[in-house]
């Protein structure tokens, strides 16, 4: 590849997603050029989830089921597959298309694809104002809602306030992840540029930076901050990272775009990557 086709070429770039998802970023960020710095600050562990278990019995209760994240999906399928005794009637819910389904992010919407079930609404813009107008008029409709244990509260106060009836399920959890003595010494050599993918690899990047801040502060300091969506952007904002680069179209493919174009102002309008829902 020719170094005009490698727009990042020498650009130290920090990862920061779990260490399951570092990779597909990396993988676009390293196609351009970049020497990716592998950090993960997020990890993530199911919960036991009782009140879910009792809602799969009655799917048909619901109008909506919501994802707002891929990790959502794999969860919910986590535990879909461990309860045998789920009518089939009920299991059948989530592909006869009965119940309406609701994805935030076009990755989302590709997991589900990818296990049979068609997406009923998709945001234009991945924030929970423009999810929950675009439900329509939810008033004593049923919302099932499984996510993060410190999911955003936003979604479910705007449906509330609606009139809708959320049970919103703590499905798994988001732990601070333990980056290896090769990506602490990596981060101290400098960085260019850090990548932020959700509010929660922010507060533990924070966190992280607090257990050795005379190693880890100046290189930090002097990187341009990326960001994948607003309130990923606000999260940064909060503990003193002023943005620099946030895409048009919240996604990771969008990311990688808005980097490259921040970069490379003059790279030219043409599209740099295929769209792959990483």
């Amino acid at each position: 590849m020719e170094i005009r086709q490698r727009p990042l070429l020498g650009k130290r770039i920090v990862v920061t997603r779990s260490p399951d998802q570092t990779e597909a970023l990396c993988a676009l960020l390293e196609a351009l050029g970049a020497t990716c710095i592998r950090f993960p600050t997020i990890d993530f562990v199911p919960l036991p989830a009782p009140e879910l278990d009792k809602a799969l019995a009655h799917l048909d209760h619901y109008t909506w089921l919501i994802f707002t994240s891929v990790n959502a999906v794999r969860f919910f399928w986590q535990k879909l597959e461990t309860l045998r005794s789920l009518p089939a009637a009920h299991r059948s819910l989530l592909t006869a298309h009965r119940l309406q389904i609701a994805a935030v992010g076009s990755a989302t919407q590709k997991l589900l694809a990818e296990k049979g079930v068609s997406v009923d609404f998709v945001p234009d813009e991945f924030t929970g104002e423009r999810l929950v107008s675009g439900l329509g008029d939810v008033a004593g409709q049923r919302i099932l809602l499984p996510r993060a244990r410190m999911g955003r509260p936003e979604i479910v106060n705007l449906l509330r306030e609606r009139g809708a009836l959320v049970d919103d399920i703590a499905l798994y959890e988001t732990i601070t992840a333990v980056p290896t003595p090769t990506s602490c010494a990596e981060l101290e050599r400098g960085a260019d540029i850090l990548t932020f993918t959700s509010p929660s690899s922010v507060r533990n990047f924070c966190e992280i930076l607090e257990t050795r801040p005379d190693r880890f502060r100046k290189p930090v300091r002097s990187a341009l901050v990326a960001v994948i969506g607003p309130s990923t952007a606000a999260e940064a904002e909060t503990y003193g990272f002023p943005v620099d680069i946030m895409p048009r179209d919240y996604t990771i493919e969008g990311l990688v775009t808005a980097i490259v174009e921040y970069q490379t102002p003059n790279f030219g309008n043409h599209r740099l990557l295929e769209k792959s829902d990483v």
